[in-house]
């Protein structure tokens, strides 16, 4: 994973599952971690996307599923389409294996904050993880429904049109 050659590196982080395996939880939370995040903080788009692919796959792993979510709101929020939609996917994925108070008090936030993020691009995510985690947000469901009108009412086109496409599917989980 340290090497300078984008393809090897792109190998390697294909190989995510067997290195979590091979070194356990512990050193996964020690060293592979912060690893991963300064990758996030410093490489190409397609090390980006294979991370955010992998730790869709890895996440049921580890006990915590929500250990990865840090790393994938920040990759939710990249400049480049394809690693924010892999980011998206992974997100949704580890919503479903979460619990009904891990959605409440880890998962919700994080849609709030992409969601009124500075930059349009963690706002076009949000917008995709609404209907997920919105049947099983307990008390934070009034939260997501504004979140969700503001997004709609966004200035960016690219925001108000993410909210179009995903209204129907998000209007059917909501209650009468």
């Amino acid at each position: 994973m340290q090497t300078e050659e984008i393809h090897l590196k792109v190998n390697a982080i294909h190989r995510l599952k067997t290195v979590i395996l091979s070194i356990g939880l512990e050193n996964t939370v020690s060293q592979l971690l912060p690893y991963l995040q300064t990758l996030v903080e410093e490489q190409d788009d397609e090390v980006l996307f294979s991370i955010a692919e992998e730790l869709g796959k890895c996440f049921g792993l580890l006990q915590d599923k929500a250990i990865f979510l840090p790393l994938l709101e920040e990759l939710a929020k990249h400049d480049e389409t394809v690693v924010r939609e892999e980011a998206t996917k992974s997100l949704t994925l580890i919503c479903d294996a979460l619990d009904d108070d891990e959605i409440q008090n880890i998962f919700c936030p994080i849609i709030t904050r992409l969601a009124g993020a500075e930059w349009f691009t963690g706002r076009v995510s949000a917008c995709s993880l609404f209907e997920r985690a919105y049947p099983r947000a307990g008390a934070q469901k009034e939260r997501l429904r504004r979140k969700f009108l503001e997004l709609c009412q966004d200035d960016t086109p690219m925001i108000k049109r993410v909210c179009a496409s995903r209204l129907g599917t998000f209007a059917t989980k909501l209650e009468k």
